[in-house]
């Protein structure tokens, strides 16, 4: 006889448990995924109001940015707008102002076992004033700090497009300012991931126009880790229009010129703060003299003045060259209690560049130019 294979019933609470199971899963990976948008929308207002935050925290300045976007692929976030004013700035004179900053993990140094960041500056405006007392700036540390804030990571790469640095002086008489415009600037290695024992680890390219159309070129090996850092390197700045200097001359010497060209070369080099170097000017198809228009800026004895001064420029222009040089030595200690390392640097640096104009004019006379790099 025949034995009947008896179907077994089915378990229909197993089967309602397992769709219950599913079900639970579903609406759970559905509340994750439905979190994760929530929160990827209300990151970049959470990160705008944390770098808003810090930078009102620095003292002595007030700031803001427009917009924050977030590149959760990448590591990174976007700042679009940043602001950043010295309550003590006339408002057409903001500190900073960035179009767009982009801040994310650089990834190539991870294969030398170091995770650390690049940031990268398009349209950055500096303006700094010479009104200001720059000893009473926010220290290193507190620049550092906020920096951290916003990059909690160390910067290894930092890139600057189309910047521009602007100085004022509304002191002198007539006030005057210089600037940098076009600026691309490009500082590797600043975390020393690579290089590692090298002095100068870090290496800094700059390029850009100067006022009077001059072309600025710059190069340096650079140690950032200290208070005021030790670099060495060399600055060319290249067929600058004099006539687009006068407004500082006429502020610093009292003295203007009517036409010529300027070439400028620059060695320079800090190390444990002490400041060495030259600055060597070239100077070609000068004329100082303008007789009706000095004659009503400073009657004859202007007149006088700047005559003996294109005489003495003319006796002491290379022949060969048909250019008039000097050079000016570099020379100064950025360690003084009183004042910040930056104003003492700067200072050093304009008082060089006036005297080296000074000197070219009507001073001492090089034969020789520098070798370019």
């Amino acid at each position: 006889m025949k034995r009947v294979k008896r179907e077994r019933p089915l378990n229909v609470a197993k089967i309602k448990s397992t769709i219950r199971g599913w079900e639970i899963t579903y609406i759970a990976i559905v509340l994750i995924i439905s979190a994760l948008i929530v929160l990827r929308l209300a990151l970049p207002g959470i990160v705008k109001h944390y770098v808003n935050k810090q930078l009102n925290e620095l003292p002595g300045y007030t700031g803001y940015v427009d917009d924050i976007d977030i590149a959760l692929w990448r590591g990174a976030y976007v700042i679009k707008g940043l602001h950043l004013k010295k309550k003590t700035d006339p408002p057409k004179y903001p500190f900073l102002e960035i179009d767009r900053s982009d801040l994310s993990i650089e990834w190539k140094p991870l294969f030398h076992g170091r995770l650390v960041g690049k940031i990268t500056c398009d349209k950055p405006v500096l303006n700094i004033l010479a009104t200001e007392s720059l000893h009473k700036e926010p220290s290193k540390d507190t620049w550092t700090a906020t920096l951290k804030a916003l990059m909690p990571i160390t910067v290894n790469l930092f890139t600057v497009n189309e910047g521009r640095f602007a100085y004022y002086d509304f002191n002198k008489k007539p006030a005057h300012s210089w600037h940098i415009d076009n600026m691309h600037l490009v500082a590797t290695n600043l975390a020393n991931v690579q290089k590692k024992g090298e002095r100068l680890p870090s290496d800094v390219n700059l390029t850009g126009t100067f006022i009077g159309g001059g072309r600025l070129r710059a190069y340096a090996k650079v140690n950032v880790l200290k208070e005021m850092p030790d670099f060495d390197g060399g600055i060319q700045l290249t067929d600058i229009d004099l006539i687009s200097l006068n407004p500082m001359l006429e502020a610093d010497v009292k003295f203007d010129i009517e036409r010529g060209k300027l070439d400028l070369f620059n060695k320079l080099s800090v190390m444990n703060g002490e400041i060495s170097g030259y600055m060597k000017p070239f100077i070609k198809d000068l004329k100082v003299l303008d007789v009706k228009k000095d004659v009503k800026k400073g009657g004859p004895i202007r007149v006088v003045k700047k005559a003996i001064v294109g005489l003495v420029a003319g006796i002491l222009k290379n022949h060969r060259t048909k250019k008039i040089a000097t050079i000016v030595q570099l020379h100064g200690n950025v360690n003084n209690p009183k004042t910040s390392a930056w104003q003492t640097f700067l200072g050093v640096l304009k008082n060089a560049f006036i005297r080296a104009l000074h000197e070219s004019i009507g001073g001492d006379n090089a034969s020789e130019e520098p070798t370019k790099k």
